[in-house]
């Protein structure tokens, strides 16, 4: 039973890792999308005026990957504390870098600087 949820876990970590750089990746691009389109605008001498909706849309894509991302790592913490309940503790499931302990411990997290990574990402 312990290694058919310590297999879970680490599946859960690859696909929480590979869905937080997925976002992370996302919103590279739309910001050098958002940088690109008013330097566009100014290279080729046009009014402020044409192409300002499409900026805003941009803006607000910006903001809404922003928002998944923190949805992202809410459920990040959120699965630390459910490693605590089936009983997996603070095992290592890979190399990471962490957070500092004191916001770990602020946010919940059952990891307070030790040498463990909760739902890192797996070998």
């Amino acid at each position: 039973m312990l290694n058919e949820r310590v297999s879970a876990a680490k599946k859960i970590a690859t696909e929480l890792h590979d869905a937080e750089d997925a976002i992370d990746e996302t919103m590279i691009r739309i910001a050098r999308l958002a940088a690109t389109l008013p330097m566009a605008r100014r290279d080729t001498n046009m009014s402020a005026i044409v192409g300002q909706d499409a900026m805003a849309k941009v803006a607000h894509a910006l903001a809404a990957a922003g928002d998944v991302r923190q949805l992202l790592t809410d459920a990040h913490l959120a699965l630390t504390a459910t490693q605590k309940q089936v009983g997996l503790g603070a095992r290592m499931f890979g190399a990471g870098v962490k957070p500092p302990a004191a916001a770990l411990a602020d946010e919940g997290s059952n990891d307070h600087g030790t040498a463990s990574v909760p739902f890192a990402k797996a070998s």
